[in-house]
């Protein structure tokens, strides 16, 4: 297994013929304080498996902040079939996250762990603009 793509994004889709539509992608988050409320994002990764992978593989995605701890969590299951052809199998993965709080400006990490291994890593920033306000 690898990963072709993984990012955050403002909005991402599939399409009918199965096709990946990913708009905004970003790497930082600007607010004039903190804790920042992100309204919505869409974490997106696209991963591929040759065909021996076939089966179920837990999979989790987790925020992890600048000093290690993990903020955010969420789990399941990857029911991958085995390709046509002996081809490898691509899989989307488009997860929505609303109203994320982020309670102080650094640099924080999605991971992506398929098989309790990491799969990929999406680095974020949440960076200070202008004057903070009291």
């Amino acid at each position: 297994m690898k990963a072709r793509i993984a990012v955050l994004a403002d909005y991402a889709s599939l399409s009918i013929e199965h096709k990946l539509n990913v708009l905004g992608i970003f790497t930082t988050i600007n607010a004039t304080k903190a804790p920042v409320v992100h309204p919505q994002m869409k974490l997106v990764a696209q991963f591929e498996f040759d065909a021996s992978e076939a089966g179920q593989h837990p999979m989790r995605v987790v925020l992890i902040d600048a000093d290690g701890h993990e903020m955010f969590s969420i789990a399941g299951v990857l029911t991958i079939q085995p390709p046509p052809g002996g081809r490898p199998a691509l899989v989307n993965q488009l997860l929505d996250l609303t109203h994320l709080t982020f309670p102080r400006f650094g640099d924080y990490e999605f991971r992506i762990l398929i098989d309790d291994e990491v799969a990929a890593e999406i680095p974020l920033t949440v960076a200070q603009i202008g004057a903070a306000q009291a």
